[in-house]
């Protein structure tokens, strides 16, 4: 129970963390969003450039040395039918984690089409395996996690990380994953410890291997320099997920 409480600490800490942000954030949530036209091409400060090249590089090495005949095999054995089904339990699992980041976004809409989504799939889904929810109009799968969270609550990226496997990251969403790990209620069982939960997200995102050696060799193929492609594809990536969270929520203050 040690470790539990140590873990709830590191939560709490973070949500203070948060909380501190709020001043930035009640600022931002003030201002209409910028039109895409008007709006700079997104920054991140690359301080640690010659250690993230070389992860990137090791990254690399991994994914076309294990990653690609892996791929292959995995494919062969498991059809997309069996890899969809995979990926939409896996989704499910990941539920806490997406409602904890809707309620701390302060969006209730959210909060409640994901535990709608979350009761429907659980249950007539068969566990998740198939994602009903999604038939109905508004029900579709949403991004949610705590990076965006921090960013919606003003707190810009750090500075950029390439982590070993994981690939592109920054320091702000790098906390993002470890406290959505945290949120999973597989943390904080006695019998099902902190491994058993990554041990979970490291199996779906095995399952995604195929369809990111996709993107990670279409980047390849179409980037003179690939470093500087995968920073600045990750950056514009989540720049979009968060402008898209700031405009959504603006949109529904002042619709009120």
């Amino acid at each position: 129970m040690k470790s539990s409480s140590r873990r709830l600490v590191l939560v709490l800490s973070l949500l203070l963390a948060l909380c501190a942000a709020a001043g930035c954030a009640s600022k931002k949530a003030a201002q209409a969003p910028l039109d895409p036209e008007d709006a700079p091409l997104p920054q991140i400060a690359d301080p640690l450039e010659p250690w993230n090249r070389f992860w990137f590089g090791f990254n690399d090495v991994f994914y076309m040395g294990l990653g690609k005949p892996f791929s292959r095999a995995y494919t062969t054995v498991l059809p997309k039918y069996a890899r969809d089904r995979i990926e939409n339990a896996y989704s499910n699992f990941l539920f806490p984690a997406r409602f904890v980041n809707a309620i701390l976004q302060l969006r209730p809409d959210k909060a409640s089409r994901e535990l709608g989504r979350f009761i429907v799939n659980s249950t007539f889904g068969l566990g998740g395996l198939y994602d009903l929810a999604a038939t109905k109009p508004g029900m579709g799968p949403q991004t949610l996690d705590f990076g965006q969270t921090l960013g919606v609550w003003g707190v810009g990226h750090g500075f950029y990380l390439v982590l070993p496997i994981l690939g592109p990251s920054s320091l702000r969403d790098g906390v993002g994953l470890a406290f959505d790990a945290t949120a999973q209620p597989t943390t904080f069982l006695p019998e099902a410890p902190y491994l058993l939960t990554l041990a979970i997200s490291g199996a779906g995102r095995i399952n995604r291997i195929p369809e990111t050696l996709d993107v990670y060799e279409e980047l390849k193929r179409s980037a003179v320099e690939p470093y500087s492609a995968a920073r600045d594809a990750y950056v514009q990536m989540r720049a979009k997920i968060l402008e898209d969270a700031i405009r959504d929520a603006w949109v529904r203050t002042h619709s009120q």
